[in-house]
């Protein structure tokens, strides 16, 4: 016979008050989080070097040069040293205050010095708490939307922060793959592209051609209707920018002829390269030069090191020709929060324009 204990009842019955949420966790005093001065930059890009949730969108320098306005919000120990942080890049626009990604900047979000925590539970501990300070720190803005890669870190401080965290997907290519087990995992479609490529002798240059980069992406935007998502100067300065720090690679498949046929840009930190512009010439259609500049960034990310990452798309047509690469799907994960009721509302006609997108991309 089960017998039911006095606190069971009344659950059942439900007089048992909820459980109220933790409050958050507490932090030494020493321990500080606040938002940097400019010459504290090189301390933040050192974090960004050594955290393994940093990448090259977070460095001071990539900041500079793609937002509007940012800040970074960094927690420093007992001892003063930065041990985790967020970038907050922001745009003023219309009455609104957006701390939305720039342009050309896929993932952002927090990072933390693991290597300073011993075991997973201390690790779980240190993002938890000091996650959810920065998150709480956060203040003054109607709409909030970032993008956290696929190295991201544990978002848990945020959930209790009232942040809200929404799936999507990137595909990538890991450093530990070889280049016969990348074509090994490429669809047939795909290799009798690439072959076809290699058959028609065409050249591949290395950073050179920025502005057939651009007229060609401006070709494929304008193929399918659409407004490039950059301009031409912003190209420009971000090429000079990243290529400076030898950040940044640029490749442009050109016919026997020398007609610029595809173009592919990327840029990497030191533990991954990021594919963010390319374009192809709608005029040779039956030149599949697309196939050979990213297998040429596939060869040199191989060569160096570094994982890959498509900075996937889920539109239909786009996610299909990745996928078909053979590159791992990984999760990634966007970050939001409305601080006002207005701006909410921005993040509702945001939603909307990327479900419209989606719908669009499935009949290109």
């Amino acid at each position: 016979m089960n017998v039911m204990t006095e606190t069971a009842v009344e659950k059942l019955n439900g007089t048992v008050p909820r459980q109220q949420e933790p409050p958050p966790q507490k932090v030494p005093k020493e321990v500080t989080c606040q938002f940097l001065e400019p010459e504290d930059y090189p301390e933040w890009d050192d974090l960004v070097d050594r955290s393994p949730h940093g990448t090259i969108f977070h460095y001071s320098w990539w900041l500079t040069t793609t937002a509007f306005e940012f800040k970074i919000l960094a927690v420093r120990n007992e001892r003063g040293a930065i041990v985790g942080g967020m970038p907050i890049p922001f745009e003023r626009k219309a009455g609104f205050t957006l701390f939305h990604s720039p342009t050309l900047t896929p993932y952002l979000g927090p990072v933390f010095d693991l290597p300073i925590a011993d075991s997973i539970c201390d690790r779980l501990h240190f993002m938890r708490t000091y996650g959810e300070l920065i998150a709480r720190s956060i203040k003054s803005f109607d709409s909030l939307r970032y993008v956290v890669g696929a190295c991201a870190p544990d978002l848990q401080g945020f959930l209790w922060a009232g942040y809200s965290v929404k799936l999507a997907y990137t595909f990538r290519f890991r450093a530990t793959q070889s280049l016969a087990q990348i074509s090994a995992g490429m669809t047939r479609t795909h290799v009798q592209k690439l072959t076809k490529a290699q058959r028609l002798n065409l050249k591949v240059t290395r950073d050179e051609g920025l502005e057939d980069l651009i007229e060609l992406n401006v070709k494929t935007f304008e193929k399918q209707g659409l407004e490039p998502a950059c301009s031409a100067d912003f190209l420009r300065r971000l090429w000079a920018v990243a290529h400076s720090q030898e950040r940044a690679r640029l490749y442009v498949a050109r016919t026997e002829d020398d007609k610029p046929v595809a173009a592919l840009l990327t840029v990497y930190d030191n533990r991954t390269t990021y594919q963010i512009v390319s374009g192809v010439n709608p005029e040779f259609r039956d030149i599949p030069g697309g196939y050979l500049v990213l297998w040429t960034a596939l060869q040199d990310t191989n060569l160096a090191g570094r994982d890959f990452d498509f900075e996937g798309s889920g539109l239909r047509g786009v996610e299909c020709f990745y996928r078909r690469w053979g590159a791992t799907a990984m999760p990634i994960w966007r970050l939001e929060k409305a601080g006002t009721w207005l701006g909410a509302l921005v993040q509702c006609v945001l939603d909307r324009r990327e479900i419209a997108a989606f719908d669009r991309g499935a009949k290109l």
